[in-house]
């Protein structure tokens, strides 16, 4: 029996807002625990939210981003549990009326580009963080009421890999709409995977498994495929899928029960009283897209028509940070294919080598793009422009006076020039002549050694093996 898995992804995004969803709190990762936080934010008795505009104009960016319908009446909803993460008793989220709805993300597959669909996006506030230990659990409030926006795909993806892609694609966004710093690693971005499998041809979904905070998109992957492959083997072996809340544990490579699920939970969601429906004008929603930055693939076109190829564009906006360095240079360099090499070739090994990050770095880009232009203006070798490169990351000169101090001089590249020291090596060297002609091809690279040699390194190579093909063909 052949199967296939039904995928669906709920991903929770951590807004990069100055202040809290509801609260004048401070937005802030990696504080003294219970030093973020404000009455509302523990509940205390006579506080009233307030909405974060800013999460709004985030949330609209990345709705429209995914190409969604947009509701301009801006109202929340209860959901009322008790559980010690949140003091109130209940989370202020968009249950009936989302923000964004019926959207949808493109992913490359093997079989081409496949059309995701996007449910809803919808804001809501963090719970707080627990620390658990053997016989107790500590409390952060630090991160109580973070503004989120919650992506709810569609279960259109069939693999791993589809959701992994699915989820780069989703980070993408909202790393390049600046709503959020989309680290996995630190919570930023949380990731849920619903996971079904049924026999090829069968319309009715199989029992549905829910593997919760996965944190990262590696293990997205690897943790889809696993629960295809067990839920597989459990149908084949005669047993039956049950609906269960599972994790991915790293350690073993497998999903681990956390608990099952019999009856669905009644939130008994209800309009939030405390909060007035606002209703968002088209100029408010207009200018919050009109003035979002250039998102991911926007940018990764422009760098495809300025010569970079695919990989070179994938690796430079695979960091926000690099990405905007890369583009402080851009208008000053004659070369951005050049430029993009430099930075992902000998900036990036100095970064690697010296333990930095492209933040650290105190040279600017268009210092790298001066140097890299002085390889097509002066005629410099790319190991000449590399010499200057590293003279300056030392020592912070301009790559001018590095290229004194190094006493790097322009290479020869005029025939006149370069053809008296191509007859000065061919008469001196008349076996290599002979050899070439042999089919040696070596012969060719030995003369081409020898004239570098002689003109200590002042001649165009190029230039020359092509004079010194003519001038063999003469004799």
């Amino acid at each position: 029996m052949n199967f296939e898995a039904i995928i669906g992804l709920e991903i929770h995004v951590e807004q990069k807002t100055a202040s809290k969803m509801f609260s004048s709190a401070p937005n802030s990762f990696s504080r003294e625990p219970n030093t973020q936080v404000m009455p509302l934010d523990m509940a205390f008795p006579g506080t009233m939210p307030t909405v974060n505009k800013q999460a709004v104009i985030n949330a609209i960016r990345v709705a429209n981003a995914l190409h969604m319908e947009i509701d301009h009446v801006l109202t929340f909803d209860r959901k009322n549990y008790f559980y010690s993460d949140l003091p109130k008793g209940f989370q202020i989220t968009q249950q009936f009326h989302p923000i964004g709805r019926n959207g949808y993300v493109e992913v490359d597959t093997s079989l081409g580009k496949k059309r995701i669909g996007i449910e809803r996006i919808h804001m809501e506030e963090d719970t707080c963080k627990q620390e658990h230990f053997l016989d107790y659990t500590l409390l952060d409030y630090n991160r109580a009421g973070v503004p989120l926006i919650e992506i709810v795909s569609l279960p259109e993806m069939s693999s791993g890999l589809e959701a992994r892609e699915y989820a780069e694609a989703i980070r993408n966004i909202v790393v390049y709409t600046n709503t959020s710093d989309g680290k996995m690693e630190e919570g930023s971005l949380r990731c849920d995977c619903n996971i079904s499998i049924r026999p090829i041809g069968q319309k009715e979904f199989g029992t549905k498994v829910e593997v919760k905070n996965i944190n990262s998109f590696k293990n997205i992957e690897l943790a889809v495929d696993y629960e295809i492959k067990r839920q597989s083997k459990l149908i084949l072996s005669g047993s039956k899928v049950e609906q269960e809340t599972r994790r991915w544990d790293e350690s073993s490579s497998r999903t681990i029960l956390m608990r099952k699920k019999t009856d669905a939970v009644d939130y008994k969601y209800f309009c939030e009283p405390n909060i007035a429906p606002i209703r968002l004008s088209d100029e408010f929603v207009n200018h919050a897209i009109e003035t979002c930055p250039e998102l991911y693939d926007s940018k990764k076109e422009r760098y495809l028509s300025l010569g970079l190829t695919v990989s070179d564009a994938e690796i430079i906006l695979s960091s926000k940070s690099l990405a905007s360095y890369f583009e402080s240079g851009l208008s000053s360099v004659k070369n951005a294919k050049s430029l993009a090499n430099f930075l992902i070739v000998e900036i990036n090994a100095y970064l690697n080598k010296n333990g930095k990050k492209i933040e650290d770095l105190q040279m600017k880009c268009p210092t790298l793009s001066e140097i890299v232009n002085m390889g097509e203006e002066d005629k410099l070798t790319h190991k000449q422009c590399v010499d200057i490169l590293n003279r300056v990351l030392e020592t912070n000169v301009s790559p001018k006076l590095a290229k004194e101090q190094l006493n790097i001089v322009s290479q020869a590249s005029d025939d006149a020039t370069i053809l008296e020291f191509v007859t000065k090596v061919l008469d001196a060297n008349p076996q290599s002549i002979i050899d070439f002609k042999a089919g040696k091809d070596r012969a060719l690279g030995f003369l081409v050694g020898q004239i570098m040699k002689e003109s200590k390194g002042k001649v165009n190579p190029a230039a020359a093996s092509k004079l010194l093909k003519e001038e063999i063909a003469k004799r």
